[in-house]
């Protein structure tokens, strides 16, 4: 658990410091009702800011159900709405001219995900690993782009709709003390239609406040290879809080 909490400390001020990077917060309220044995529904609701603080990046809203299948295998599936913000671009064409330009908007997308969970305790330590499929939509936008080589149109070039299938999978070991910490680390890999996308490293502690609630603090760093809706290295600190009723 020291160890954990120390790697914590050390690598928020990293990412703050990074020059080539960016920095942000994950913060995210969470409930939780379990309507038997096996069977249990969820909301969620998050903001994350980005650009080293100065922008929010997004907000979003979800809804999901868990089934135990086993006493070491569950299955989920969630729906999820992101209103995103996608900072001004611009593509050149091969002699070096701006071709077109697209404006700072707001941008909706609607998420679905389905995912099994296995996990397994060795004494206090436990492992996990998420299998998730996930389906984004975004809707054409607009009136945000403008072509140079057609001037005379003006914005009338949309941001045009796009969907995109992903598969998650994560490794997460988790110890577990009993008391106040619960110190964890885990590791994601996000493949798409052209491959490899992303992956996303995280440390933390989930903190028993009640037999009912809790709070999660971790250190996230993200790094994106083949994402256009998730540009750059991302360093974030992520707070979420837990209620089961």
């Amino acid at each position: 658990m020291k160890k954990a909490i120390i790697m914590l400390m050390v690598l928020i001020p990293m990412g703050i410091h990074a020059q080539s990077d960016e920095f942000g917060t994950w913060t995210g309220v969470t409930l939780d009702k379990k309507i038997s044995k096996k069977f249990s529904v969820g909301a969620d609701l998050e903001l994350r800011t980005g650009n080293n603080l100065k922008n929010i990046n997004r907000w979003s809203a979800g809804i999901g159900v868990d089934y135990r299948l086993a006493s070491w295998l569950k299955a989920s599936a969630g729906y999820t709405y992101l209103y995103d913000y996608h900072p001004e671009s611009y593509t050149y064409q091969d002699d070096g001219d701006l071709n077109k330009r697209t404006m700072t908007y707001f941008g909706s997308r609607h998420r679905f995900n389905a995912s099994l969970t296995g996990s397994k305790d060795f004494g206090k330590l436990n492992i996990s690993l998420r299998e998730r499929w996930q389906y984004t939509y975004r809707p054409e936008q607009e009136n945000m782009r403008m072509d140079y080589q057609h001037a005379s149109l003006g914005y009338s070039y949309p941001v045009k709709g796009k969907a995109k299938h992903v598969w998650r999978n994560r490794l997460q070991l988790k110890y577990k003390t009993g008391s106040l910490f619960q110190p964890y680390l885990y590791g994601e890999t996000y493949i798409g239609g052209s491959g490899f996308d992303k992956y996303r490293l995280s440390v933390g502690t989930d903190l028993k406040l009640s037999g009912q609630s809790s709070l999660n603090v971790g250190y996230i760093f993200q790094k994106s290879y083949d994402d256009d809706d998730d540009k750059g290295n991302r360093h974030a600190l992520s707070i979420g809080y837990k209620y089961k009723f």
